[in-house]
C-alpha cells in the first residue's frame, strides 16, 4: 500500500524508480524572476555571478549549483537551500531513489540522467511539505534552516569514483560522498550561527546520512550538535547483507576512499564485508550525540536490494525472508545497547516513514514517531528503542 501511494502521489520519493512526477509547483513570480537573474548572470562574463546562498529569499527554496559535483552521467548538480535567519538550527535531508550496482538496479536508479534546477523545484514543492522539513506549527524545526541534497549519483551518497565505469549499455561516474564535500564547503562559511545540525534522509538518502555524518560533524566541529536519523538505511551485518555484495559497492563507488580514515574496521576484509562497522564508529566516535534508525520490521524494499547474493551468488537475487531481515534489525540495536544510538521499528512491511503525513500519527508502542524524531534533533525529551 505504503509503495503504491509512492508511486501514485509523490512518485518522486520511489526508491525503486516509479517514474518522474509530472507535477508543477506553485510558482511565485518575484522568487522566479531572482532564480533567472543568477542564471542569466552566471553567463554573463562582464563580472562574477551572484552568490544564490547570498541572495536567497528567506524561507523560500533556491537552488544553488556546486561547482565539480556530478551525477550518474556526469552532468552537473546543485543543492537546495531553505533559509531561515536567526536560527541556529539546520536540517540537511539526503533523497533517495535505489542504487546503481548492475544492469538492473542502475536501470531503476532515480535521475540517472541528471539533477537540476528544474527536477529540483518539483522535489522541494512535495519534499518540503512534509516531515522534518515542513513548516508548520507542531514541528519543531520548522523555524530550522534547511539543505535539500538531491540524488543522482547511485552510491547511497557515498561514492568517490570520477572513472567512468561501464554498467550495461551505460557508462557511470560515482561521486555522491565528494558532492557532499563540496557542498559542505559552500554551506558551513554561510551558516556560521548552527549550533544544531539534524542529518537526515529516506531510503538510499538514510544510507547517505549515516554515511556522510562524519564529515559534516567535522565540516562544522565540535562545538555544533549534529545528530542523525536514518530512516530505511538499515546498517545490517555481514550475516544479513552479503559480503560479495559489499565488496560490489566498495568497488564500483571506491567507497574505501570515503571511509573516514580511523575506522579501521571499516575497511574491506577478505570477502569484501563489514560495511556495518561504520555506523558502530559513528556512536562510539560521538558518544554523546544522539542517533536513530527508523525501519520497518520487514521493509519490502530494502529486502529486495539486500537479495541479491542472499544465496552465494551475488550475481542474482535470491529470496529474503522478512524474519531474517528482522533479525538482522535486533542485531543493530543489539550491538548499539548502551550508546545513544536507537531504533524505532513499526511492525510494517512498508518503506520509508518521514515523507509521510503519517509521520505525525504514526505510534509504536505509544511513542509517536515525529515525538521521536524530534527528541533526537533537539535533544529535548527521552529517546529510547521501540517496537518489537
Amino acid at each position: 500500500m505504503r509503495i503504491s501511494l509512492v508511486c501514485s502521489s509523490i512518485a518522486l520519493l520511489s526508491v525503486v524508480g516509479c517514474g518522474s512526477a509530472e507535477v508543477s509547483p506553485p510558482v511565485d513570480a518575484a522568487r522566479d524572476a531572482a532564480d533567472a537573474a543568477v542564471v542569466d548572470a552566471a553567463t554573463d562574463d562582464s563580472g562574477p555571478p551572484p552568490d544564490p546562498l547570498a541572495t536567497a529569499w528567506p524561507r523560500e527554496w533556491t537552488w544553488v549549483p556546486i561547482e565539480g559535483a556530478r551525477c550518474l552521467n556526469g552532468s552537473p548538480t546543485g543543492i537546495g537551500v531553505n533559509l531561515s535567519p536567526g536560527s541556529d538550527g539546520l536540517v540537511i535531508f539526503f533523497m533517495g531513489g535505489g542504487a546503481c550496482f548492475n544492469e538492473e538496479t542502475c536501470r531503476d536508479a532515480f535521475h540517472r540522467d541528471g539533477f537540476e534546477q528544474s527536477q529540483f523545484r518539483v522535489e522541494a514543492a512535495l519534499v518540503g511539505s512534509l516531515g522534518p522539513l515542513a513548516r508548520q506549527p507542531g514541528n519543531p524545526m520548522r523555524d530550522w534552516n534547511q539543505v535539500f541534497i538531491g540524488y543522482c549519483t547511485g552510491d547511497v551518497h557515498a561514492g568517490d569514483n570520477d572513472r567512468p565505469v561501464t554498467v550495461g549499455d551505460r557508462s557511470y561516474v560515482f561521486t555522491g560522498y565528494r558532492n557532499v564535500r563540496l557542498a559542505l564547503a559552500r554551506v558551513v562559511p554561510a551558516l556560521r550561527d548552527v549550533r544544531r545540525v539534524l542529518v537526515t534522509g529516506v531510503s538510499a538518502g538514510g544510507f547517505g546520512a549515516a554515511w556522510n555524518y562524519d564529515q559534516i560533524a567535522t565540516a562544522f566541529g565540535p562545538s555544533v550538535d549534529v545528530s542523525l536519523v536514518d530512516d530505511s538505511g538499515p546498517p545490517l551485518g555481514d550475516a544479513y547483507i552479503a559480503p560479495c555484495l559489499q565488496r560490489r559497492w566498495r568497488t564500483l563507488w571506491n567507497l574505501d576512499a570515503t571511509l573516514p580514515a580511523d575506522c579501521a574496521a571499516c575497511r574491506s576484509q577478505a570477502d569484501g564485508g563489514g560495511i556495518s562497522n561504520l555506523y558502530e564508529y559513528l556512536y562510539r566516535k560521538y558518544p554523546t550525540r544522539r542517533m536513530g534508525l527508523i525501519s520497518s520490521a520487514g521493509d519490502e524494499v530494502i529486502r529486495g536490494f539486500f537479495s541479491w547474493g542472499r544465496d552465494g551468488d551475488c550475481a542474482r537475487r535470491a529470496t529474503y525472508r522478512s524474519e531474517d531481515f528482522f533479525a538482522g534489525l535486533l542485531d543493530v540495536r543489539r550491538r548499539a545497547a548502551g550508546t545513544r544510538f536507537h531504533t524505532y521499528y513499526p511492525a510494517s512491511d512498508a518503506h520509508t516513514w518521514l515523507l509521510f503525513p503519517e509521520w505525525t500519527t504514526t505510534r509504536v508502542g505509544g511513542v509517536q514517531l515525529d515525538r521521536w524524531v524530534s527528541a533526537i534533533a533537539t535533544g529535548e525529551g527521552e529517546v529510547a528503542d521501540v517496537g518489537p
